[in-house]
């Protein structure tokens, strides 16, 4: 059973109870709220080929959804909301670049 301790009292209590038999009232988290961003307002931060961060998880490629990993090269572009969008090498074969095999030559 998931258990949380009360910091007045040290007894445990279940991770679903908001009042412990104490009095005491654990606070709860808030939830993030979405801003509201007039689409005219985000610019590019970057396009183009860049090597995927070691920790990535969950992105995968804009058109064939192939998952991108870590340590691959893909082409990036994010934006100035916080949307980062990624494609795999194959689904861009046509648009590689001197860039692109400068990254290739460096991993």
């Amino acid at each position: 059973m998931p258990e949380k301790t009360c910091p007045d009292c040290i007894s445990k209590v279940h991770v679903r109870v908001r009042e412990c038999a104490c009095g005491y009232v654990f606070p709860r988290k808030e939830k993030k709220v979405k801003k509201d961003i007039n689409p005219q307002d985000v610019d590019y931060v970057f396009d183009g080929w860049k090597k995927v961060p070691a920790r990535t998880r969950l992105a995968k490629c804009g058109t064939c959804s192939k998952k991108v990993k870590g340590g691959m090269v893909a082409w990036h572009s994010s934006y100035t909301d916080g949307e980062k969008y990624w494609w795999c090498s194959n689904c861009l074969k046509d648009f590689k670049d001197e860039t692109f095999d400068k990254l290739i030559e460096d991993a």
